[in-house]
C-alpha cells in the first residue's frame, strides 16, 4: 500500500510541481505580466504567458531570444485593463538553463525555472501538505477501490478529481497537419498475427472473420487456444483453421496458461517461421477495419520504431473521445470512425510512453532483442508496458497510428472483478520496476500530441450519436447563459461548443459520453474540417459576449452550414447582440432607452473592429439580421426579451421558452433583527448595478449589505458591504441564514433576458426589490414578495430603491410563507 501511495505521490508531483512554476512579472500591485506555463515541447522549452511590454528578451549562458507579445488575450484585458494583444508563446532550446527574462528599460531580470530544476524546499513542503490533504479527501474512494466495492472506474475518477489529476480543461492547439489528405503507407513483408483465444466464441468468430476479410497484406495467423472452459471454442477453431490452409497455425494448451504464456508461445512460433516481418498482437475483442494491416505496420519501416498502436474506443492513452476511459460503440460505428481516421495526414507520428497490447504491431528486430513477455505478469495486464519499457531503455520508440481506428469491445476474457484485481497487481508491479513511468504518462497526457486526431474522431462519433449534432457558439464568461447551455448539453446525446473570448479566437469543446475534450485555434477552416464527417448539424448561437470581433460572428457561424445536408440554424436570446453592439442595450450614459433606431447617434451603439474600422448600427444589424433570418427558431426566455426581439425583428421565428431553475433554494424564516441585512445575489459589474449598490451603501453606512458573489474591482465598496465571493446555487439557503439576510435587492440596470438570481432570491421566501425592467422586473411583478421601482430618473434610483426596501421591510413575510 505504501508503494502504491508513493507511486501516486510521484504522479501527483509530476502534475502539480509543473503548475507551481508560474512566475509573476513585476511587483505585487504593479504586475505587468505573468509566465503562466513552462514546459517541454519536443526539443524546445516553451514559455506561455502575457506581458504588457513591447520588447522582451530571454537570455541564457549560450544565447538569447527577443520577442514581442502579440497574441490576443482579451481575458487579460478584462482583468487588468489595457491592450488585448499581450499574450506570448515563445520557444528556446530545451537545454537552456539559468534562463532570465528581461524587459527593455528595466535592469531587473526575472529568473525562469526549468522543468527539471528541483522545486525549492518550501514549495516541496507545500506540495507534501497538499498531497496529504487531497489523499484524506480521497479516502472513501481509495477504500472502495482497495476493497473492490462499488464501481472501480468511478472510484478512479473520484480519486483523480480529489487529487486534481484529472485532465486539464484548457484546450490544446489544433494541428492543421492532421487534417490534410494522406498518402499510402509503406508495405512490409508478410505479417505474423498472434491471436490468444480464451472463451468468448462470438468475439473469436467476429475477430477472425474481420482479419480474413479486411487484411490488405500477406499474413500468417497463429491462434493460441488457451484451454477455454467453453467446450464449443476448440472444435470451432479447428474447423476454421482447416479451412485456411497453411496460412494459420493452431497451438492448443492442455491447461490455461494465461495471456502472457499464450503470447510467448505465439512469439516463439513466429520466430521459428522464415522471414523477418513484423508481428501483430491481436486480442479477440479487437475488431479490425478494412485495409488495417498496412496502416498498422507501415511505421515499422523506420528501424528505430519498436511498436505501433492504433486509436480505439478503449485503449488508454490512445482512446477516443478522451484519454483513459472506454466508450462503448454501437454496431458499425467503429468502421465509421476508421473511415475518418483513414483521411488523416501521415505527419510525424507521436511517440507513446508505452504501446497498448490489444492491437499492437511489433518490430521483428526489436523482438530479437527482447523476445518474450515477462511471465511475472501472470494472466495478463501490464506485460506490454513492461516489454515497452525494456525496449525504450534500449532506444526503441513506441508510436501511435491515428490513421487507424480499431474497435475494442474490451475485457471479455476476464470477469469485471478479476480484471480489477489483475490491473491492481500489474500497476503495483510496474510502479516498483519503473518509478518514473507514471510521471512520464502524466506529462504525455498534459501535452497530448494526439489531441487533434482524438478530437476529429470524437466529433465523428458524436455525429453518429446525435442527429443533428448541436454545435453551440458560446462565450467563456460563465453566468446564467452558461448554466442554460450546460442544461441543454446535458439533454443531448452529444454536443460541440465553439467558445469565444479566449487566448485563441475559437475554442472547440466536444461533450460526449460524460466526457469533454477541448482544442483551440484561430483558423475557422479547421473547424469546418472537423465537422465535415458529421452528416447533419444544428448551428446554435448561444452567446458571443467577449469575442474580439462580434460583428463577424453571424457570418462565421453561417459559414459552417453545408449545402445539401439539411443543416439547421437557431438562436438563443442570452444577449442583445442581434440588435446592437451594446449587448445590454445600454446607451453611453448607462441608460436603457429601448430598441435603438438604425439612425441612432448614441456612440454605445457603434463599435470598432480589430483593424480599427468603424461598424455603424445599420451595418451591424445587416450582419446579425442574416443570422436571425436563417434561424428556424429564435428562442427567448422571458416575455420581456421576446417583445424586445419582436420590436427589432418582427418577422423572426420567435419562440418563448422560459428556463427551468435546476437548483431552487429552500425557503428561510426571516430574521427579525434590529438592524436589517440586505443581500445581493450574483456577481456584480456596472450593468449588473455595482454602482447602484455602491451609492446606496455610501448613503446608508449604518446598514449592512452582503454580496453573495463577486464585485468588479473597479468599484470600491464601503466597509458596510461584505463581499462573500464564489458560491454554489445549492448553498444559497445556507449563506442566507449565515449572514442573517432579511431581504434582497436586484440592482441590475439592463433588461435581462432571464434572471436566474432573481428566481433564486424569491425562492428563499424573503422580499426582493429591483428595477421595473427586463426579465428581472417581470419576475418580481409576478411574485407576492417582489417589489419593483422605476429605473428613471436614474439619478435618484438608488435612493428610491432603498425607500422601497423600507416599505418591503414593514410588511415582512410570515413564517408560514417563508417556511
Amino acid at each position: 500500500m505504501l508503494r502504491r501511495l508513493h507511486a501516486l505521490y510521484l504522479r501527483y508531483t509530476a502534475v502539480h510541481s509543473d503548475r507551481r512554476r508560474s512566475v509573476a512579472l513585476g511587483p505585487l500591485g504593479r504586475r505587468w505580466g505573468q509566465v503562466e506555463q513552462v514546459f517541454r515541447d519536443g526539443d524546445q522549452l516553451k514559455l506561455v504567458g502575457w506581458a504588457d511590454r513591447t520588447e522582451l528578451r530571454l537570455s541564457w549562458p549560450d544565447g538569447e531570444a527577443a520577442f514581442t507579445p502579440d497574441i490576443p488575450r482579451p481575458d487579460v484585458a478584462r482583468r487588468h485593463g489595457g491592450a488585448v494583444n499581450v499574450g506570448f508563446e515563445v520557444g528556446v532550446p530545451y537545454t537552456a538553463r539559468a534562463l532570465r527574462l528581461l524587459c527593455a528599460g528595466d535592469a531587473r531580470a526575472v529568473t525562469i525555472p526549468h522543468p527539471e530544476d528541483p522545486l525549492p524546499r518550501a514549495a516541496n513542503r507545500r506540495l507534501q501538505r497538499a498531497f496529504l490533504r487531497d489523499v484524506l479527501r480521497a479516502c472513501p474512494a481509495l477504500a472502495g477501490y482497495a476493497t473492490g466495492l462499488g464501481d472501480p472506474a468511478q472510484h478512479r475518477l473520484t480519486i483523480k478529481r480529489a487529487l486534481r489529476l484529472d485532465l486539464p480543461q484548457t484546450g490544446h492547439p489544433l494541428d492543421a497537419g492532421w487534417l490534410r489528405p494522406a498518402s499510402p503507407p509503406a508495405r512490409p513483408a508478410i505479417v505474423t498475427i498472434i491471436v490468444p483465444v480464451f472463451n468468448a466464441l462470438d468475439l473469436v468468430k467476429a475477430c477472425l472473420d474481420r482479419v480474413e476479410r479486411h487484411s490488405d497484406l500477406p499474413w500468417h495467423l497463429i491462434a493460441v487456444e488457451d484451454g477455454s472452459t467453453d467446450p464449443a471454442v476448440r472444435p470451432w477453431l479447428r474447423t476454421w483453421v482447416d479451412g485456411q490452409g497453411d496460412r494459420v497455425t493452431l497451438i492448443e494448451h492442455a491447461e490455461n496458461e494465461g495471456f502472457v504464456g499464450s503470447v510467448n508461445d505465439g512469439l516463439a512460433a513466429a520466430k521459428a517461421r522464415p522471414g523477418d516481418g513484423p508481428v501483430v498482437l491481436l486480442n479477440t475483442d479487437a475488431m479490425v477495419p478494412e485495409n488495417w494491416l498496412s496502416r498498422l505496420t507501415g511505421p515499422l519501416s523506420d528501424p528505430g520504431v519498436a511498436s505501433v498502436t492504433p486509436m480505439s474506443n478503449a485503449a488508454e492513452i490512445c482512446s477516443v473521445p478522451a484519454i483513459g476511459r472506454g466508450c462503448a460503440l454501437r454496431n458499425g460505428e467503429g468502421d465509421v470512425l476508421d473511415r475518418v481516421a483513414r483521411g488523416l495526414s501521415p505527419i510525424a507520428l507521436p511517440d507513446l510512453p508505452t504501446g497498448i497490447g490489444f492491437c499492437m504491431a511489433m518490430s521483428a528486430a526489436w523482438l530479437a532483442r527482447v523476445p518474450t513477455f515477462d511471465r511475472a505478469f501472470g494472466r495478463g495486464y501490464g506485460e506490454e508496458v513492461d516489454w515497452c519499457q525494456k525496449v525504450r531503455a534500449l532506444g526503441g520508440r513506441h508510436l501511435c497510428q491515428p490513421r487507424l481506428f480499431v474497435e475494442h469491445v474490451g475485457g471479455q476474457s476476464f470477469g469485471a472483478a478479476d480484471k480489477v484485481l489483475q490491473l491492481r497487481r500489474a500497476g503495483a508491479q510496474i510502479s516498483r520496476r519503473y518509478p518514473d513511468y507514471d510521471a512520464d504518462v502524466q506529462r504525455w497526457i498534459a501535452g497530448d500530441p494526439l489531441s487533434t486526431p482524438r478530437l476529429a474522431l470524437g466529433i465523428a462519433l458524436a455525429g453518429q450519436w446525435a442527429r443533428p449534432l448541436p454545435v453551440f457558439l458560446a462565450h467563456s464568461l460563465g453566468g446564467g447563459a452558461e448554466h442554460a447551455l450546460q442544461a441543454e448539453i446535458a439533454q443531448a446525446p452529444a454536443a460541440v461548443v465553439l467558445r469565444v473570448g479566449g487566448a485563441r479566437r475559437w475554442r472547440i469543446e466536444l461533450h460526449l459520453d460524460g466526457q469533454r475534450h477541448c482544442a483551440e485555434t484561430d483558423d475557422l477552416t479547421l473547424i469546418r474540417d472537423l465537422l465535415a464527417p458529421v452528416d447533419r448539424v444544428e448551428l446554435i448561437y448561444s452567446c458571443g459576449v467577449g469575442d474580439r470581433d462580434p460583428v463577424s460572428l453571424p457570418d462565421a457561424l453561417l459559414s459552417l452550414r453545408r449545402g445539401g445536408r439539411g443543416d439547421l440554424v437557431a438562436m438563443r436570446v442570452h444577449d442583445y447582440f442581434p440588435i446592437s453592439p451594446s449587448y445590454t442595450l445600454l446607451g453611453a450614459n448607462d441608460l436603457y432607452k429601448g430598441v435603438p433606431a438604425l439612425d441612432e447617434s448614441d456612440p454605445a451603439h457603434t463599435t470598432r473592429r480589430p483593424d480599427g474600422g468603424v461598424v455603424a448600427l445599420p451595418q451591424w444589424c445587416a450582419a446579425w439580421g442574416a443570422l436571425v433570418e436563417a434561424s428556424h427558431e429564435v428562442v427567448a426566455f422571458s416575455p420581456s426579451s421576446l417583445r424586445i426581439m419582436q420590436a427589432a425583428y418582427p418577422d423572426a421565428r420567435l419562440r418563448l421558452r422560459p428556463h427551468r431553475i435546476a437548483t431552487r433554494p429552500a425557503p428561510v424564516c426571516p430574521s427579525h433583527l434590529p438592524q436589517q441585512c440586505i443581500g445581493i445575489l450574483g456577481h456584480l459589474n456596472r450593468q449588473k448595478g455595482a454602482h447602484v449598490l455602491q451609492r446606496m451603501a455610501e448613503a446608508h453606512p449604518d446598514v449592512a449589505f452582503v454580496v453573495i458573489g463577486h464585485v468588479d474591482s473597479h468599484f470600491a465598496m464601503p466597509r458596510n458591504v461584505t463581499i462573500h465571493g464564489e458560491y454554489a446555487p445549492g448553498d444559497i439557503t445556507h449563506w442566507t441564514r449565515h449572514y442573517r439576510i432579511t431581504q434582497w435587492i436586484m440592482p441590475s440596470i439592463w433588461p435581462e433576458t432571464f434572471s436566474f438570481v432573481t428566481h433564486e432570491a424569491l425562492a428563499t421566501g424573503l422580499p426582493v426589490t429591483g428595477f421595473a425592467l427586463g426579465a428581472q422586473g417581470e419576475a418580481l411583478e409576478e411574485a407576492a414578495l417582489g417589489h419593483t421601482v422605476p429605473l428613471h430618473p436614474f439619478g435618484t434610483a438608488p435612493e428610491r430603491m432603498f425607500n422601497a426596501l423600507l416599505r418591503a421591510r414593514s410588511h415582512p413575510p410570515t413564517a408560514e410563507v417563508a417556511a
